[in-house]
This record gives C-alpha cells, structure tokens and sequence, in this order.
C-alpha cells in the first residue's frame, strides 16, 4: 500500500483506534451486504439483470468491488 498523504494523516489522527476500527467494521458489513445483492447466477448479476435486461457477470459494482477498473474511468 502506497504511503498515506498528509491529509489522510491528518484525517487519521483525528480518529482514536476504537473509532477507526468500528467505521472499518462498518464499512466492511456494508461491502457485504452489496456483495451479497450483486452476485453471479449462471452467466450474469443476479442484482443488474431483469426480465428485459441481461447483465453479464461480473457487473461494474462487482468489477469495482473486486478492484477492476471500469471502460471510460
């Protein structure tokens, strides 16, 4: 991981160990509740994909998700 910028430093400062590690915890349960809507069934996102609309897997937010950059970023 690249060093971290001064006014991350800053922002981390701010925060003690207990509040850091409850904002991670809470962002690690919201990843997973998205992760768990934007799953693979068979060839596309069970989330993205309708009757009328077929996403093919992985969909941007699961691409995203997993660390891939999206066309046109």
């Amino acid at each position: 991981m690249a060093d971290p910028t001064p006014a991350a430093e800053a922002l981390l400062a701010a925060f003690d160990a207990v509040q850091l590690a409850e904002m991670h915890a809470a962002a690690s349960a919201r990843i997973k509740r998205v992760r768990a809507l934007h799953r693979r069934e068979y060839d596309a996102c069970a989330w993205c994909s309708t009757n009328d609309r077929h996403v093919p897997w992985p969909c941007p937010t699961a691409a995203v998700l997993d660390g891939q950059e999206q066309p046109g970023a």
